[in-house]
């Protein structure tokens, strides 16, 4: 097994890590989906208000590309459809009753590679396990139409607080196996990423896959990172990816012949009495798998980690794609010449605060951005904290001017949101990497189309 040393990055030192123990979380009154997270997906419904839909069941499809299908995480009724503005989509929400499941064909482990690729794949659209699939560039649904150049397996996480794949998918390896084969068949070429600070790696003694190993700082766990390092994209050059609870859910699907409708999930950060996994339902309303959870006070709650994590009100569900909650306290105060101050236990990136000599500590950190935008300063801090090597406040300006041509050049397509995150949480100018990636990401798949 070939490692990488990422000797770039930066571990943001917060606390409220989960603990290894997995909770269970009660029956959720009502769950549902977001077709907005779903990017470049225009969806149709296929379902009305007070429909009944099984675990499995077609709520809607994308309007451009029809036999891309998104399944119903629960049994039960169509409870409400909300839209937004010019009618966008926004939830689907259900009121669960019942555990009936659609049944598709299902296969044993020894009868999975036998599958023909355009059986599986129509197996695959018609369940609504497809979506699993992402590509690179652009971050997208991969295209079922497209030969990608490999695939990729992303079996570690370095996100602060993040869930550790070897422990909460230990009771899962063979549906892991069953959906590493059925990738097989979709691709020759499957990288499998584990973390080479394992000593034994639970995702390491597959057969028929490429097996590479990752150290350092985050951004070491993201598949940005690794994609770059092994098989860079192109306009040209697609690559797909999962990450390993999606390898799971892939392989479940195929010897059980039903939608996958549990999960468990990483609830953590400084918000939470006791921060820990929870075993869910899948479309669990935020409320519901928080009950009990929460500390007092005003409180923010993210689906996915704290650098790119989305916003959620305890009213809606986690994103799709996502693995954990994470809740932190909403940060309001401001300090009275805070600048002349110390900063014993004030956290900073930067040496602006004494705390910069206790390497190690953790923080309870807040929402508090500790300053407002400013000035674009280069400060030649991003590409420390960069994975990809590329330069991000460059192509930042190339975004913001508009030069398709310039974010090309500069390797924008190697990049996702997630791949700048930390230029973000590190700017002494609070710029918004994240959205400025996406913005130029956008333009150049609009381009494109």
């Amino acid at each position: 097994m070939k490692v990488h040393k990422i000797k770039r990055g930066y571990t943001v030192p917060v606390k409220g890590s989960p603990e290894p123990n997995i909770l269970s979380s009660s029956k959720p009154e009502t769950a549902g989906i977001c077709p907005v997270e779903f990017k470049g997906v225009k969806p149709r419904l296929n379902v009305k208000v007070n429909d009944s839909v099984k675990i499995g069941s077609i709520l809607f499809h994308d309007k451009k590309s029809p036999e891309l299908k998104f399944a119903s995480p629960v049994c039960g009724t169509v409870s409400e459809i909300v839209y937004g503005p010019r009618r966008i989509i926004e939830k689907i929400r259900i009121k669960p009753s019942g555990e009936d499941c659609e049944q598709h064909p299902n296969y044993r482990h020894q009868e999975i590679s036998s599958i023909k690729r355009e059986q599986l794949i129509d197996h695959l659209l018609t369940g609504g396990i497809w979506p699993l699939i992402r590509q690179r560039p652009f971050n997208t649904i991969a295209d079922p139409h497209d030969q990608p150049s490999s695939i990729f397996v992303n079996c570690m996480d370095t996100a602060p607080l993040a869930a550790d794949p070897e422990f909460y998918l230990k009771d899962s390896i063979p549906e892991f196996q069953a959906g590493i084969e059925a990738l097989k068949i979709l691709s020759s070429n499957i990288n499998v990423i584990v973390n080479a600070g394992v000593k034994s790696s639970i995702f390491a003694n597959i057969e028929g896959i490429q097996n590479y190993g990752f150290s350092g700082k985050h951004p070491a766990g993201l598949v940005g990172t690794h994609i770059a390092k092994i098989d860079p994209v192109s306009l040209q050059k697609k690559v797909w990816y999962l990450n390993a609870g999606d390898v799971v859910k892939l392989g479940s699907f195929l010897l059980v012949g039903q939608y996958p409708s549990e999960q468990i999930i990483a609830v953590s950060g400084a918000g939470i009495k006791k921060p820990a996994y929870i075993k869910i339902t899948s479309g669990s309303q935020i409320s519901n798998i928080l009950q009990d959870h929460l500390k007092d006070g005003e409180l923010r709650i993210i689906s996915g980690n704290i650098l790119t994590g989305t916003k959620k009100n305890p009213d809606s569900y986690m994103g799709f794609y996502d693995n954990m909650i994470t809740v932190i306290p909403e940060g309001r105060d401001r300090k009275f010449i805070g600048w002349m101050l110390p900063g014993f236990n004030r956290y900073t990136y930067s040496r602006a605060y004494a705390s910069r000599i206790f390497l190690g500590k953790k923080y309870d950190m807040t929402t508090n951005q500790n300053g407002e935008p400013r000035a674009f300063v280069k400060t030649g801090d991003y590409e420390k904290v960069m994975g990809i090597d590329v330069y991000p406040d460059h192509i930042a300006k190339a975004v913001i001017s508009g030069d398709i041509e310039m974010m090309e050049s500069l390797g924008i397509l190697e990049c996702s949101q997630e791949d700048v995150a930390l230029c973000s949480y590190i700017c002494p100018s609070k710029i918004e990497f994240t959205e400025i990636f996406e913005k130029g990401l956008d333009l150049i798949r609009k381009e494109i189309e």
